[in-house]
């Protein structure tokens, strides 16, 4: 073989090799980026439930009602959110992007051009963000003193209206439903210690009681989804504008989740 013909071999070995060298290299970035951030996540829900232990199964008060200090920890918990719900909006902006490009005006190829990078970015960057968002969301439980289920269970009240409304539903990264299976069902198992608290004579038991059965009935069944009972609308009326402030629709299919890979299956549906 002349040195002509191994020169022109390596060449080809090296053209070959070249792109499965690339592909190693780019995995390894994506795995640090998204391994790290999602092993943070999940040591956090560990420390979360070690630091809570039993009381991480809430029980509603009897009564229904939700005390002041209780919804003042859950709106100093969603303040602290805000900046990564801005962060989550960005991403969902490129998808937004990539939609317009379906509704049938005219678009040039700087548009699209521009749109698919965008969609490029956002993909690269979602599972990360996720992460970290949900790193971020349990450290603020922590220091909150709320457990998630509590946190949950105050979330589906406070933004009952926002939940069910059709804008809410249409969010990109939400799989259509009120809320996921898997949330809905914590939101049931609260309901049903509720149930067992409340004596036998109280004037709000039915009422708990065909809530549990429409839950039951239906896996995706936002609680107190066809209105919320008088006693536990006049706990959240006073914080209600603050509460609108801090609603953040592209989060809001994804905030009761347990855990940040349950949020990325869903948010890429």
């Amino acid at each position: 073989m002349g040195q002509k013909t191994r020169s022109t071999l390596k060449l080809i070995g090296l053209a070959m090799a070249l792109p499965i060298l690339i592909s190693v290299i780019f995995a390894a970035i994506v795995s640090v980026r998204t391994l790290n951030p999602l092993t943070h996540a999940r040591h956090s829900m560990d420390e979360l439930e070690q630091s809570l232990g039993q009381s991480t199964r809430y029980v509603p008060e009897p009564s229904g009602m939700i005390t002041r200090p209780k919804m003042e920890a859950f709106l100093e918990l969603r303040s602290s959110l805000v900046l990564a719900c801005r962060e989550y909006e960005t991403s969902q902006r490129a998808f937004h992007a990539i939609d317009s490009l379906d509704d049938g005006s005219d678009t040039d190829w700087d548009d699209i051009v521009d749109a698919f990078k965008l969609l490029g970015g956002a993909a690269f960057e979602i599972t990360p963000f996720l992460a970290r968002y949900f790193a971020l969301r349990n450290l603020a439980l922590l220091e909150s003193g709320l457990g998630l289920e509590e946190y949950a269970y105050i979330y589906a009240l406070a933004y009952h209206d926002q939940l069910l409304s059709e804008e809410t539903r249409r969010q990109v990264f939400s799989n259509g439903d009120a809320l996921s299976a898997e949330a809905a069902s914590v939101l049931e198992a609260c309901l049903r210690r509720q149930l067992s608290m409340i004596n036998s004579d109280d004037s709000f038991k039915p009422a708990v009681e065909r809530e549990l059965a429409e839950m039951q009935s239906d896996l995706t069944r936002l609680l107190w989804q066809d209105g919320l009972p008088k006693q536990i609308q006049v706990c959240i009326d006073p914080f209600r504008s603050r509460l609108d402030e801090l609603f953040c629709a592209p989060t809001a299919g994804l905030e009761m989740e347990h855990g940040a890979r349950r949020a990325i299956w869903l948010a890429l549906e």
